[in-house]
C-alpha cells in the first residue's frame, strides 16, 4: 500500500487527542454520523470537538526549538458545491486543550464533506539548526493532521424543491409529493433532480418548511416522503440502462451518479452497486423489504 513519506520527522499519533466530531442541531447534540439523511442545505452545520496537544512532546519529538509557535486549524472541502476553506484557527505555545468548533453555511455545502484537523507549524521554525536536518522548518508544514468525512447527499439530496399545483402538472391531486429524475445520471444532483409538492397539502408544505426543526409529528411525514424519494433513487439507478453510466459518471464531482453511488453504499454498508443490482434482480420483493429496513436502520442510527 502506498503512503506519504514526510522529508521531516512528525510526533507520535499519541501527542495530539482528538474526541469525535459533533453535530449540533434542533435535536441536540450527537455524534457525527457518516451520512446525514436529513440534512438541510437552508440551515448552518454547527460542529465541534475537542483537540488536546501536547506541546513540549510535538517540539520535543519534531526537534523543533523551544518557542516555536504552532497552529491548530481546520479546513473543510465540499465536493458538489466546489468549495474549500478555513474553519478554526489557534495559535499553541504551550501544552493546550481545547474545544474546536466549525460554523458552515449550508448553501456553501454538498455532496461529501470533508473536515481535515491539522497541526502546522504557524511560522517559519527560529534558528534553524543545520544539525536537525530532518526536522520541519517552514511555515504551514502538516505536523499532524486528521480527517472525518460525513456524505451530505443521502436520502435527503440536495435538490430544489418546488411547490405547485398537481392538477395543473398532471400529477393524481390527491398525491403527496412527485420527484422527477433526469435520464442522464451525469448531470449535476443540485440541478438536475426535482422534489414536487402538492400545493393543497398544508400539512406537508408546512412540515417542510420546517425541516430543520420538525415537530414529532411532521419528522414522521418527513421521514415517510424521504424514504419514498430514496426508494425512487435506487429503484432509478438500478435500472439496466443506467447502471453502466452510473459508474463511469460516478467520478464527476457534484453529479447526481456519485450522490446515488453514496446513497446505495451508504444504505447497503458499503456493498457494490453491481451486488446491490443482483440481489435485486433475484428476487424484488425480498429487496424491497431489504431497502425499506435499510432506511429505518438509518434513522435508528440517530439518537
Amino acid at each position: 500500500m502506498a503512503r506519504d513519506v514526510m522529508p521531516f520527522v512528525r510526533p507520535p499519533a499519541e501527542a495530539v487527542v482528538t474526541s469525535l466530531w459533533e453535530l449540533e442541531d434542533a435535536g441536540g447534540i450527537r455524534e457525527l454520523p457518516e451520512l446525514l439523511p436529513d440534512w438541510d442545505p437552508q440551515a448552518d452545520l454547527a460542529l465541534h470537538r475537542r483537540v488536546a496537544v501536547n506541546y513540549h512532546e510535538v517540539l520535543a519529538a519534531c526537534r523543533l526549538p523551544a518557542g516555536t509557535v504552532l497552529l491548530v486549524v481546520v479546513d473543510w472541502h465540499s465536493s458538489a458545491a466546489h468549495l474549500a476553506g478555513s474553519a478554526f484557527r489557534h495559535i499553541v505555545v504551550e501544552p493546550t486543550e481545547l474545544t474546536v468548533k466549525a460554523r458552515l453555511a449550508g448553501a456553501d455545502l454538498g455532496g461529501t464533506l470533508v473536515l481535515k484537523t491539522r497541526l502546522v507549524l504557524a511560522e517559519d521554525a527560529p534558528d534553524f539548526d543545520r544539525a536537525r536536518p530532518f526536522s520541519p522548518r517552514h511555515a504551514g508544514e502538516i505536523l499532524w493532521e486528521d480527517t472525518a468525512e460525513v456524505h451530505l447527499e443521502g436520502v435527503a439530496s440536495r435538490f430544489p424543491t418546488s411547490v405547485i399545483d398537481f392538477s395543473l402538472r398532471g400529477f393524481d391531486e390527491d398525491a403527496r409529493w412527485a420527484i422527477d429524475i433526469p435520464d442522464d445520471p451525469a448531470v449535476p444532483v443540485a440541478g438536475g433532480v426535482r422534489l414536487y409538492l402538492n400545493r393543497s397539502d398544508t400539512e406537508l408544505v408546512t412540515a417542510a418548511t420546517r425541516a430543520a426543526a420538525p415537530t414529532p409529528l411532521q419528522r414522521r411525514l418527513i421521514e415517510a416522503m424521504y424514504d419514498d424519494v430514496a426508494r425512487q433513487l435506487v429503484e432509478a439507478c438500478l435500472r439496466p440502462a443506467w447502471r453502466d453510466a452510473l459508474l463511469d459518471a460516478a467520478e464527476e464531482p457534484g453529479s447526481l451518479a456519485e450522490s446515488l453511488i453514496i446513497l446505495v453504499s451508504n444504505l447497503f454498508e458499503g456493498e457494490s452497486l453491481e451486488t446491490v443490482a443482483a440481489r435485486r434482480d433475484a428476487d424484488a420483493s425480498v429487496f424491497a423489504t431489504a431497502l425499506q429496513g435499510a432506511l429505518r436502520r438509518t434513522r435508528r442510527e440517530k439518537p
